[in-house]
C-alpha cells in the first residue's frame, strides 16, 4: 500500500483563515457603527485611509509596504472602538474627562482584541496601538515620542488627520484641500514625523482629493 501523502493546503488553510477573521473584525466594527448610526461612514473612511496611507508608505518605507499585516492594521486601526459605551461615542455635547479617557483607551482596547490573532500581529498590531501617538510626546495612550512611535503607526498618523480634515465633521465643516495640506506642514514636527509629514505633502493632488 502506498503512503499516504500530506497535501500542501495548511498554508493556504492559514492565509484563509486569517483572512476570514480580519473580514469577521471588520464586519464587527461596521455593524457597531451601524448602531451609532454612521453605517457606511466609517468604512468609506477606513477604505480611504488604508488606499492612501499604502500609498505613502511606498514612499516612505517600500520594504513593508507589500507586508500582509500593514493594510490589516490599517483596516482595523480603530477596532478598539468597540469596547468604548454608546453612551460615550453617541453623547451629543462635549465629553467629560473621563470620557474623553474612554475614548482614548481605545488604541489599548485594540491592541487587546487583536492580541491573540497572528495575522494582526507586527505591523497591523502598531498601527492599531499606535496611531493616536504624537511625535512630541502629546498623544496617547503611551505618550510616546519621536522615533519611539513605530514607522507604520507615524504615516498613518498622517493620512488619517488628514482625511478627518478634508471631511466633514460634527464640529466643523471640511477643510480645502490647500488648507488641509497647510495644517500637515504645520503640525510637522508636533503632531507627525517630519520626514513623512513632508513625503505625505510630495505627493500629487490628485492622489489627495478628497473622495466621498
Amino acid at each position: 500500500m502506498s503512503e499516504i501523502q500530506p497535501t500542501p493546503t495548511s498554508a493556504t488553510e492559514a492565509l484563509d483563515a486569517a483572512h476570514a477573521t480580519v473580514e469577521a473584525l471588520a464586519r464587527a466594527l461596521e455593524l457597531h457603527d451601524y448602531r451609532r448610526g454612521r453605517f457606511g461612514e466609517s468604512a468609506s473612511h477606513t477604505a480611504r485611509v488604508t488606499r492612501l496611507s499604502l500609498t505613502l508608505t511606498e514612499n516612505v518605507a517600500p520594504e513593508i509596504a507589500l507586508e500582509p499585516q500593514l493594510a490589516h492594521g490599517f483596516r482595523l486601526h480603530d477596532i478598539g472602538m468597540i469596547g468604548v459605551s454608546n453612551s460615550t461615542l453617541l453623547k451629543p455635547g462635549a465629553l467629560t474627562a473621563a470620557e474623553l479617557d474612554e475614548v482614548r483607551e481605545h488604541p489599548w482596547l485594540g491592541e487587546r482584541i487583536v492580541a491573540p490573532v497572528p495575522a494582526l500581529g507586527g505591523l497591523a498590531r502598531q498601527v492599531i496601538a499606535g496611531h493616536h501617538e504624537r511625535w512630541d510626546g502629546s498623544g496617547y495612550p503611551r505618550g510616546l515620542r519621536g522615533i519611539e512611535i513605530p514607522l507604520a503607526a507615524r504615516i498613518f498618523a498622517v493620512v488619517d488627520a488628514f482625511d478627518a480634515m478634508t471631511h466633514e465633521q460634527p464640529y466643523r465643516e471640511a477643510m480645502s484641500l490647500d488648507a488641509a495640506r497647510d495644517e500637515i506642514r504645520a503640525r510637522a514636527g508636533l503632531d507627525f514625523d517630519p520626514d513623512v509629514a513632508a513625503a505625505f505633502l510630495e505627493l500629487g493632488a490628485a492622489m489627495l482629493e478628497p473622495e466621498l
